[in-house]
C-alpha cells in the first residue's frame, strides 16, 4: 500500500473511531430500537379491531375500567372514562408520533419528553403492580428514553441536523419555516399510514375479535333469586371449565369441573389489566393473553405474570341437576 493510501486508510479508521466515541453513535441502536418499538406498537393498535371495540375483554374500554380500580392514579383516569376511544386514538397516534420522530431525528429532545411520558402512563397503569418491578417493560422504557431527552439524535443521522446545516440568509425565519414545513409533510405522511394501517387492519379482520358468550336459559330451570344456571351436571366432564357471562355484571366467568371432584367458579377478568382469561385444560391454569399473567383453575391463586391479585371466587350451588353460579 502506498504511503498516500495508507495515511488516508489510517485517517478513516480514526474517524469511524472518533464517530463511535460520540454519544449519537453510542446511542444509535437504542434510539432505532425505541423509535421502531413505539411506531410499531402505535399502528398494531390501529390495526387490531379489537383495540376500539368495546366488545373485546382486550379493548381500552375494558382495559381503563379495570386500572380506574388499581391504578394509582385511578381517580384521575375515571375523568376519562366517557372518552376512552378517543384515548385510546390519541394513545396509538402519540406513539406513532413519538417513533416517527426519534427515528427521523426530528425534534428528537421533544419526541423523548413525549415518549418518557408514554412509558411513564403505562407504568402508572399498566405495570403499577408487576412484580417484581423489573418484570414489566414500561419502567424500562422509561429510563431509556433519558438521554435523549438531553442529546437528542445529536446530530446522527437527523432531519434536525440536515435542516440546520441547510445555507441560508434568514436563519431565524426560514429555519422555522423549513422545520414546519418538514414536521407538517412528516406528520400528513404518520397520518395516512396510520389510517391505511387502520383500513387494512378492519378489511382482513386483524386477529380475532374474542366476545365474551351469553348465558341461556336452560330448561327445567330451577329459581333461584340471584343466581345462573350454567351447565347441567351432566354435560360437563371432570377436568373441563364452561364460560359465561354474569347476567348482573355483565362480566365473564369461568366454572370448573375440578379434576378431584367438585366445582369453582371464578371471574374471568384478570386483575392486572382486565383483559379475559383463557382456560387451559392441560394445565388446568387460566393465562391472560394480554400480559401473560397465570392462575390456578383450582384456586384462582396468581402463579405467574403481571396480576397483582388472586381471579374473584364466585359461590357455586348444585340445584337438583342443574350447577348454579351466584
Amino acid at each position: 500500500m502506498k504511503p498516500t493510501a495508507k495515511r488516508k486508510h489510517r485517517a478513516t479508521g480514526l474517524s469511524w473511531r472518533t464517530r463511535l466515541a460520540e454519544p449519537g453513535w453510542l446511542l444509535l441502536p437504542l434510539r432505532m430500537f425505541l423509535g421502531v418499538t413505539f411506531t410499531f406498537a402505535g399502528l398494531q393498535k390501529l390495526a387490531d379491531p379489537a383495540y376500539l371495540d368495546p366488545a373485546s375483554p382486550t379493548s381500552v374500554q375494558h382495559q381503563l375500567a379495570a386500572l380506574v380500580h388499581t391504578s394509582p392514579i385511578g381517580a384521575l383516569l375515571s375523568l376519562f372514562r366517557p372518552h376512552t376511544g378517543t384515548i385510546g386514538v390519541l394513545i396509538a397516534l402519540g406513539e406513532i408520533s413519538v417513533g416517527t420522530g426519534t427515528l427521523l431525528g426530528l425534534w428528537a429532545r421533544l419526541a423523548a419528553v413525549g415518549g418518557a411520558l408514554l412509558s411513564l402512563t403505562f407504568l402508572l397503569t399498566v405495570s403499577w403492580h408487576t412484580w417484581p418491578y423489573y418484570y414489566g417493560s414500561d419502567i424500562v422504557f422509561a429510563v431509556m428514553w433519558l438521554p435523549f431527552t438531553a442529546v437528542g439524535s445529536a446530530g446522527v443521522l437527523s432531519l434536525d441536523a440536515w435542516l440546520g446545516r441547510m445555507p441560508d440568509h434568514d436563519p431565524g425565519r426560514r429555519a422555522w419555516l423549513r422545520h414546519g414545513v418538514t414536521i407538517g409533510f412528516v406528520a400528513v405522511a404518520a397520518l395516512a399510514t396510520a389510517g391505511l394501517t387502520a383500513w387494512i387492519g378492519r378489511a382482513v379482520g386483524g386477529r380475532a375479535v374474542p366476545r365474551w358468550p351469553m348465558a341461556t336459559a336452560m330448561s327445567g330451570d330451577p329459581a333461584g333469586d340471584g343466581e345462573t344456571t350454567v351447565v347441567r351436571l351432566d354435560e360437563i366432564d371432570q377436568g373441563s371449565a364452561k364460560r359465561f357471562i354474569i347476567p348482573q355484571s355483565g362480566e365473564p366467568a369461568w366454572l370448573i369441573h375440578l379434576p378431584a371432584g367438585g366445582f369453582a367458579a371464578f371471574s374471568a377478568v384478570c386483575t392486572h389489566a382486565g383483559c379475559a382469561v383463557d382456560f387451559n385444560i392441560s394445565d388446568q391454569e387460566f393465562s391472560c393473553p394480554c400480559h401473560g399473567a397465570v392462575y390456578s383453575a383450582a384456586s384462582g391463586a396468581v402463579l405467574g405474570g403481571p396480576a397483582p391479585a388472586p381471579l374473584t371466587r364466585l359461590p357455586v350451588h348444585l340445584r337438583g341437576d342443574f350447577v348454579r353460579v351466584g
